[in-house]
């Protein structure tokens, strides 16, 4: 009986997993991996970028040359990566797990530059701990 019970939940548990179909992609959608890849490249950049003392106009082009750095790093043009990330957000549970990747490697990323940096940040020092004592009166004594 054990053995029978053991089998039935083996199957119960594999069954959902034998109908889980391969996606195909259309031939001009991104990979999961390359859009991983892409994504992770775009966070980057936008999280180190300073468009601070621009103006709107000079931001947007600087963020234009940004990406289009990123895409012809990875192979792709800002074109194919739009209509990927637009076929992804139609399909949003392969959406999901390729962000949740993303999250995973910037992550992963952000525990390697904390662990290699130095802690350079020092607390501030209260200046009056650092003062000297108060001993005398700062005005003389006014004759009356």
């Amino acid at each position: 009986m054990k053995p029978f019970f053991l089998a039935a939940i083996v199957i119960i548990i594999c069954l959902p997993s034998c109908n889980r179909e391969p996606v195909l992609l259309p031939e001009d959608i991104l990979s999961r991996e390359k859009m991983i890849e892409i994504l992770v490249a775009v966070h980057l950049v936008e999280s180190s970028g300073d468009s601070r003392g621009f103006s709107m106009r000079e931001a947007n082009k600087l963020i234009a040359v940004r990406y289009e750095s990123v895409m012809k790093n990875h192979g792709t043009t800002f074109n194919q990566f739009k209509a990927s990330f637009d076929y992804y957000m139609q399909h949003p549970d392969q959406f999901d797990e390729i962000y949740q990747e993303v999250i995973n490697q910037l992550t992963a990323l952000e525990g390697k530059f904390r662990a290699k940096r130095p802690e350079t940040i020092k607390p501030k020092v209260d200046s009056l701990t650092d003062s000297i004592p108060y001993t005398k009166p700062l005005r003389k004594a006014v004759p009356q």
